[in-house]
C-alpha cells in the first residue's frame, strides 16, 4: 500500500490486541533502507465489538485510492476509513469470503453522431 506522505507502505494486523500497524519504507542518508512503524490503529477503539465478540479480525481487502479497509469480524463485515478512523457495518455474516474493492468504472463516451470515442475513466464513483 501507499505510505503516509507517499512511498512504499505495508499494512500489518495483530489479532492478539486488535491493532493494525501501518509501516513505511525509510531510506537513510547512507542509502540503507528499512521498515519503520508509521502509526498503530487500535481497532477496539473504532469497531463496536463487545468483549465476547473480540475474536479474530481478518483484513479482506484494502481500497488504496480511498484509504479504507474491508474487515471481517465474528459479528459482520465492516469498512474502516484509515484517515477518519470511522467504520460502517456492511452486513452480518459468519462466513469469511472473497471480496474485491471496486474503485473505478469505465463508461463509453458518445459523440454528437451517436458513436463511441472509447472508454473514459471515472475515479471514485
Amino acid at each position: 500500500m501507499r505510505a503516509e506522505g507517499g512511498g512504499l507502505g505495508l499494512l500489518g494486523m495483530s489479532n492478539s490486541n486488535c491493532n493494525t500497524q501501518l509501516w513505511k519504507r525509510k531510506t537513510y542518508c547512507d542509502g540503507v533502507a528499512s521498515w519503520v512503524l508509521g502509526r498503530t490503529i487500535d481497532l477496539e477503539n473504532i469497531l463496536p465489538l463487545k468483549p465476547a465478540e473480540k475474536g479474530a479480525i481478518v483484513i479482506l481487502a484494502l481500497a488504496e485510492d480511498n484509504n479504507v479497509l474491508l474487515l471481517w469480524t465474528i459479528i459482520g463485515l465492516f469498512v474502516v476509513d484509515l484517515e477518519l478512523l470511522k467504520f460502517k457495518k456492511l452486513f452480518e455474516t459468519m462466513i469469511v469470503s472473497h471480496y474485491y474493492p471496486f474503485e473505478s468504472v469505465y463508461t463509453a463516451e458518445t459523440d454528437i453522431g451517436g458513436g463511441h470515442d472509447g472508454p473514459d475513466l471515472l475515479h471514485k464513483t
